[in-house]
């Protein structure tokens, strides 16, 4: 320990283990900015390390992610070669990935990772904008724990890392268009406008909630301002990002034709056959759908939620209030402890979320705090940080509208979500402050700021104890890509797929796999016998189906192996039965099972199996 001057100065104080807390308040009190960015940081990386390699899937989607760059970096062309629904900018830019470090699970991991903590910073970042760190800090925290699941459906090895691109791009548009409705600096909104193109050009529905949110900004600003030029110069501004995406876009259709990328590729164009077929129902099932019995459930939670958190909020104001909120956390941690044991515990669980933590109503939530923020813009149209709130609950409502009817803290609604739980805790902050108006402005700040560590608590607790099924997942499969792991029966059988392919392929033979084989093939270096490695429902229309055949003809294909896959998700279950039936009967006329890996269709397990075609006059 230094206990001398250095260089004639002053002595270097010791640091004792006892000033640790001392130490942290000061940071508190003085970085309080960085240190929620390093919380962020670490939370990020205690997740990121205790769920390693436990995220996605070996047969529903993840693969792609794998195989279309590698197929990019073969020469092959986006839509052409590869049936893609997304924008490009991922795929391309996966495929400099792979092309950099080579053919690695790890590198799409950091990749997830980095996305990951982008988002929660970008959100953190809103509420410091807004001066609400607190619920920046909450919906950065409450990312992270939707982010790191087990499911398709995760930031780290996600169906499509279009999504959680998207969603990046997505928030970095809104910061800084609403950084721009508080200076009025014409670079933000430049900005914000190549945000905007670059979302468009991952995930399509995400780039459109961004120039939804730009046209709101640029006419609520000019109509306030009465200003035609500022409408003119605001479009100007954004111009470069509306380039970007048609250059790239354009470059397609005058490669393909548009008709070809929108309707044999892009599923959820109107008039696609998926959208005729499939897409409502689809729709529907993630949240875009019109009931009147859900929505006033929904709309019922909604303030039920708010009326709850004021009744807290009363009563956690006394002396009593660290003690209080920190037995409600307890008491959620047990009962999510024993929701692995008891089904009525998981569903007491789920009713306390719904309730108090992340209240399904929440879209009906953020269109009262528009209504209340433009009722406010109307009386006081100067006043730029009621703009930037509209700005915010637009921003919000937009990029939700697909999961508006039902918002959930897993699946489909993780990529769309955060912006609208932002709203809903700066709502339950303004409501408590609004309920403790007795309180100082110090003590209104514990109170809040302990309020919302309770809420980011019992949905990370909700998150990892309950909703995460990494536990169940203990087998390591170990590819030519990396670690993996998944349930034990489906790792087995993943092992045996594989091996069956990589001997097949040092025989010369071909093995094409359905309904969805792009991950094996990724991880036996084959290819798809034509540009579609998945025919999942919905993608080939019925004059596409002969074409398959055709190719798979074409193609020599020695084998086939038919996997369990199953899809509920779209209203038809099974490959053969439900859908793509003439693909099924050419290959039950042209070929003769020979093998099964696992148990196909003989139980009620989710573990993967498979039969095993040979061609009938196969070598």
């Amino acid at each position: 320990m230094l206990d001398s001057s250095a260089a004639g100065g002053s002595p270097i104080p010791e640091f004792e283990a006892s000033d640790a807390p001392t130490l942290f308040k000061r940071l508190l009190r003085e970085w309080p900015d960085a240190v929620a960015r390093a919380t962020i940081v670490a939370v990020a990386f205690a997740l990121f390390w205790l769920t390693w390699a436990h995220w996605g899937s070996i047969q529903v989607d993840c693969g792609r992610e794998l195989y279309v760059p590698t197929q990019i970096l073969h020469g092959k062309l986006l839509y052409r070669d590869i049936w893609f629904p997304h924008g490009p900018l991922a795929s391309y830019i996966e495929a400099l990935l792979v092309g950099i470090f080579g053919h690695r699970l790890d590198v799409f991991y950091l990749l997830g990772l980095t996305l990951a903590t982008a988002c929660a910073l970008l959100s953190l970042q809103l509420g410091l904008i807004l001066g609400d760190r607190a619920a920046g800090l909450a919906a950065g925290l409450v990312l992270l724990f939707q982010g790191f699941g087990s499911s398709i459906f995760n930031y780290i090895f996600p169906y499509a890392y279009t999504a959680p691109l998207g969603l990046l791009l997505a928030l970095l548009c809104g910061l800084f268009a609403i950084k721009y409705t508080l200076d009025r600096r014409g670079r933000n909104l430049i900005v914000a406008g190549v945000a905007a193109g670059m979302a468009i050009l991952c995930k399509q529905e995400m780039g459109c909630a961004c120039y939804i949110l730009l046209t709101f900004v640029l006419v609520t600003e000019a109509l306030t301002r009465r200003s035609a030029r500022s409408l003119l110069l605001g479009a100007v501004s954004c111009a470069p990002g509306v380039a970007l995406w048609m250059a790239v876009y354009g470059w397609f259709f005058w490669k393909l034709t548009p008709a070809f990328i929108l309707f044999d590729n892009w599923q959820f164009i109107p008039g696609s056959y998926f959208m005729r077929t499939i897409g409502v129902a689809y729709a529907a099932g993630v949240g875009l759908r019109l009931v009147p019995s859900d929505l006033l459930v929904t709309i019922l939670d909604a303030g039920l939620v708010i009326f709850l958190w004021c009744k807290i909020a009363q009563l956690s104001h006394t002396s009593v209030r660290r003690w209080l909120l920190a037995a409600m956390t307890l008491v959620f941690a047990a009962g999510a402890a024993s929701a692995h044991y008891f089904t009525p515990a998981r569903y007491v669980m789920n009713s306390v979320l719904a309730l108090l933590v992340f209240p399904p109503g929440m879209f009906f939530i953020g269109c009262g705090f528009l209504a209340y923020s433009l009722y406010r813009l109307w009386w006081a149209p100067q006043e730029r940080r009621l703009l930037a709130e509209a700005t915010l609950a637009v921003f919000a409502l937009v990029l939700s509208l697909r999961i508006f009817a039902w918002v959930k803290p897993v699946g489909y609604c993780i990529y769309y979500d955060i912006p609208l739980f932002f709203v809903f805790v700066v709502i339950i902050t303004r409501f408590v402050r609004m309920t403790v108006p007795m309180l100082s402005v110090e003590n209104r700040r514990k109170l809040i700021n302990s309020l919302l560590a309770m809420e980011v608590a019992m949905f990370g607790i909700f998150m990892t104890v309950v909703s995460n099924n990494s536990s169940g997942r203990p087998a390591r499969l170990q590819t030519s890509w990396g670690d993996i792991y998944l349930e034990p029966g489906t790792a087995g059988v993943a092992r045996q797929i594989i091996d069956f392919i990589s001997t097949e392929k040092e025989k010369g033979h071909r093995v094409v796999v359905l309904p969805d084989g792009n991950m094996f093939y990724a991880l036996t270096r084959t290819e798809a016998p034509d540009r579609w490695d998945t025919i999942v429902p919905g993608v080939l229309a019925p004059r596409q189906e002969e074409t398959y055949i055709a190719d798979l003809r074409g193609a020599d294909v020695d084998y086939i192996v038919l996997t369990n896959r199953e899809t509920p998700e779209y209203g038809q279950r099974y490959f053969g039965i439900d859908y793509n039936r003439d693909i099924y009967r050419w290959i039950e006329k042209n070929y003769r099972v020979v093998g099964e890996f696992g148990a196909f269709h003989s139980d009620k397990s989710k573990d993967l199996a498979a039969l095993v075609y040979r061609r009938q006059n196969g070598r």
